[in-house]
């Protein structure tokens, strides 16, 4: 009896391991796939605040007092309880540049370019997050992470009503770099211990991210902002910034950046459904197959490997 209850504890436990694992990649999978709903929330706020005269100059730099004094309060209290270090400082700094980057361009981009054909350009994350994962790490994408990869990006090319074109050579350099900056954070952001606690680094990315903005927009040049900038840039930062950083920061390093890329790519659907919702922006039947087609090729790509007889 003895014999056979230490053959099913040795049998079992791989499969148990398997089944803890399992789960935790999954939840850090919801994790994301919510900061990605809270990116796609920024888009319709972004816009009723414009079509109440709310510069974006203005409204950039207005998010950010939020989530910086959120990430503080949040350091100072589980510092209380745990000795806090702060593991790759300079990795941090790297997050907190490419984070004010891809604010910083995206934005330039929708000024000179179709706001359509913006978001195109910054959606190139998607393929370009597993890229630099490889030549960077050595990571290379499955074969379903490279199928979900395709499907994703020919689901943005349908989601995305491009409408008429404004062209510009600065302004696609613009949109190409704010996807760079964007698919950079990613992968940077998942190169922690999943262990570690996100809030410190979080503080410090984001409080470099704010001093870079106020430094190339200049704030002590510009006209005194309307009152209710604060309120709306509050509202930007708590959905750009507090809610999604400290869940990509605290999963990425559980899924890699490719895999972290693929289940944010659920931003630009969310975004689509809620300027519906919110703005009225009418939505076609051709970016419903889009939006299908990008939920369909994250599920794919979030298979890290693929089964045996996938060929």
């Amino acid at each position: 009896m003895y014999f056979c209850s230490s053959c099913l504890a040795v049998v079992s436990q791989p499969a148990y391991l398997v089944f803890s694992s399992l789960r935790q990649r999954v939840t850090a999978m919801l994790m994301v796939l919510v900061a990605a709903i809270s990116y796609g929330a920024i888009t319709p706020i972004v816009k009723m605040a414009s079509l109440r005269d709310i510069p974006i100059s203005w409204l950039t730099i207005a998010q950010y007092p939020l989530p910086i004094t959120f990430f503080l309060v949040m350091t100072g209290i589980v510092s209380r309880r745990h000795r806090l270090t702060l593991e790759k400082p300079g990795l941090i700094l790297f997050i907190g540049l490419a984070a004010a980057v891809t604010g910083l361009t995206y934005y330039r981009s929708i000024a000179l370019l179709s706001p359509g054909f913006a978001i195109l350009l910054l959606f190139q994350f998607a393929w370009q997050a597993p890229l630099l994962e490889w030549v960077f790490y050595g990571k290379k994408p499955s074969r379903f992470q490279w199928l979900g990869i395709a499907i994703i990006l020919g689901g943005t090319l349908l989601a995305v009503p491009l409408g008429p074109h404004r062209w510009s050579v600065v302004g696609i350099l613009w949109g190409v770099l704010a996807g760079l900056g964007y698919a950079l954070t990613l992968v940077w952001s998942s190169r922690f211990s999943a262990t570690d606690t996100p809030w410190p680094r979080a503080f410090v990315s984001t409080t470099l991210g704010g001093l870079i903005v106020v430094t190339v927009y200049h704030v002590w040049s510009l006209a005194n902002p309307p009152h209710r900038v604060w309120v709306w840039g509050a509202l930007v930062g708590l959905f750009s910034q507090a809610i999604p950083l400290w869940l990509i920061y605290r999963n990425a390093p559980q899924l890699g950046g490719g895999s972290t890329a693929i289940v944010a790519a659920a931003e630009l659907p969310v975004a689509i459904i809620l300027s519906r919702i919110l703005v009225g922006q009418h939505t076609f039947m051709v970016q419903w197959l889009g939006i299908f087609l990008i939920l369909g090729g994250i599920l794919l790509g979030s298979l890290s490997k693929p089964p045996a007889n996938f060929d």
